[in-house]
């Protein structure tokens, strides 16, 4: 079945809804934290969908609005908590290795030292807030943008003369 063209925040959100295995509030609290309303069509639209691809193409850390700062980041990820650790298990369970390698082998940490297990197990799994591990909630938020932008280039990728017209 074909899927319509996309053009509204709105139907952005629809398709990311079907096809990215986030929560319906997850996805909206990107889209809050990026700085676009819920509902929007022409420059609203084009924009978001503009930063989604630059997520693709740059990763998280390029800095982006409601990603860039670490207290940003660290309230995102415990307010979207759940849904982000549903989304690396289910991930990593897809790509038949365990959640804590899976975590242990995203690429920043090809620049600076990977975590220790029990880093990453104590920073999704427990509720408390620990002040040491904030760069792993920071690289959590980023994980949830990243995965949503690569949901949305997907659709792109499928409707290449649309993306043309969104790129011009």
């Amino acid at each position: 079945m074909a899927i319509a063209t996309i053009r509204t925040i709105t139907g952005i959100r629809k398709y990311l809804i079907e096809n990215s295995g986030f929560a319906e509030k997850t996805i909206n609290n990107i889209i809050l934290a990026l700085d676009y309303p819920l509902h929007g069509k022409g420059l609203y639209f084009k924009e978001l969908s503009a930063t989604f691809v630059d997520c693709t193409e740059k990763g998280a850390q390029a800095g982006f609005s409601g990603f860039a700062d670490i207290k940003d980041t660290i309230a995102f990820f415990q307010e979207n908590r759940l849904d982000i650790i549903a989304h690396i298990e289910t991930q990593a369970c897809d790509l038949g290795i365990d959640i804590i390698s899976m975590v242990q082998s995203f690429g920043l940490f090809n620049k600076i030292p990977k975590p220790k297990a029990s880093e990453v197990g104590k920073a999704l799994w427990c509720s408390l807030h620990h002040y040491e591990l904030n760069h792993l909630y920071n690289l959590f938020a980023w994980y949830a943008l990243e995965e949503l932008s690569h949901a949305w280039l997907r659709y792109l990728e499928a409707h290449p003369a649309q993306r043309a017209k969104l790129s011009a």
